[in-house]
């Protein structure tokens, strides 16, 4: 059960990597890789604003799940402070959330990026087997994870802490209020 729940995050993580290359692919000529650029990437197989993102803690689009159903993320709520008239308790609390977060984050991306270096060094050397990329993609699947439930529940907490005026002032703000989806369990018209 465990390792059948396992390949499927992986194969989840994998999906979204590939999701993203494709999308990278236009513009290129039939003989090129659109993988060059990462020749010179710190780590083989992630961008150098990938991995500058994870070593970082940025959220790098982990998030947009919450941040697309009216679920304020910490660092955009605390630069529009002023627009939302956050009250100075709730400007310290959120700013609480995102140090948190920001520590935790910069902590799994800091191992997510020496676990993928490894990788790469094993393929580079070429002394990479079967069993280790089992177990490397296994442990990346799991920090990945981690990474973005790091990214996601700030959002929550945020939520929890703001007005549905100030989520729909963020909303508009940010540019989702023209969305075609208006009204959800979650959006301001809904908030309690």
């Amino acid at each position: 059960m465990q390792l059948k729940f396992s390949i499927s995050v992986v194969a989840i993580v994998a999906l979204g990597i590939a999701g993203l290359a494709g999308s990278s692919l236009s513009g290129l000529s039939n003989a090129q890789s659109p993988y060059v650029t990462q020749l010179d990437s710190p780590v083989r197989g992630l961008d150098a604003q990938e991995v500058d993102d994870l070593l970082n803690g940025r959220g790098a689009g982990y998030a947009l799940t919450a941040e697309l159903n009216s679920y304020p993320g910490p660092r955009h709520v605390l630069d529009l402070n002023r627009e939302l008239a956050l009250s100075s308790e709730q400007e310290q609390q959120i700013e609480v959330i995102f140090r948190q977060m920001d520590a935790e984050a910069k902590r799994i991306g800091q191992q997510i990026v020496e676990l993928e270096q490894q990788f790469s060094n094993s393929f580079a050397q070429g002394t990479v087997s079967e069993s280790e990329i089992e177990e490397k993609t296994q442990q990346l699947a799991l920090l990945y994870g981690q990474y973005r439930a790091i990214h996601l529940q700030p959002h929550l907490e945020v939520q929890r802490l703001l007005s549905a005026e100030q989520i729909a002032k963020y909303d508009e703000l940010r540019g989702y209020s023209n969305s075609p989806i208006q009204s959800t369990p979650n959006s301001p018209a809904h908030h309690h």
